[in-house]
């Protein structure tokens, strides 16, 4: 069953709205993305159960002060354990770069979601022919 004119236009329209939407989604989502800091993650580690321990002692001490403390430390390593890690390091180069430029690498960009898809879709209906 073919579509009149009028339900073609609102497909394209939707459809364009839809790649819209996705490449905002998309950019979003990458420009989010963070390493992970180990340094903090492991320090915050050994906070918390630092901070649980000193808690049980003031607990089991019945000293208030003590218990505070030591929620004080489990919050705080908690804290270190989430906070995220910077997003130039994830992009940065470290390693040096020789007289010819060898020793760096070089960046290919990354095909899009809808890009990707598309070109599946292409395959599977080539490779059905």
């Amino acid at each position: 069953m073919a579509l009149s004119e009028h339900e073609q236009r609102l497909l394209d329209e939707m459809e364009r709205g839809l790649y819209q939407s996705e490449a905002d989604v998309m950019q979003t989502v990458s420009g989010s993305r963070r390493r992970v800091n180990y340094r903090s993650l492991v320090l915050g580690i050994v906070l918390a159960l630092v901070g649980i321990g000193v808690l049980v002692g003031g607990v089991a001490a019945q000293q208030l002060w003590l218990g505070l403390i030591g929620f004080a430390a489990m919050l705080g390593g908690v804290l270190l354990m989430f906070t995220p890690g910077k997003a130039d390091a994830f992009e940065s180069d470290a390693s040096p770069v020789n007289q010819s430029g060898a020793g760096r690498k070089e960046r290919t960009p990354r095909e899009s979601f809808s890009d990707r898809m598309e070109r599946r879709w292409d395959e599977r209906m080539d490779g059905d022919r």
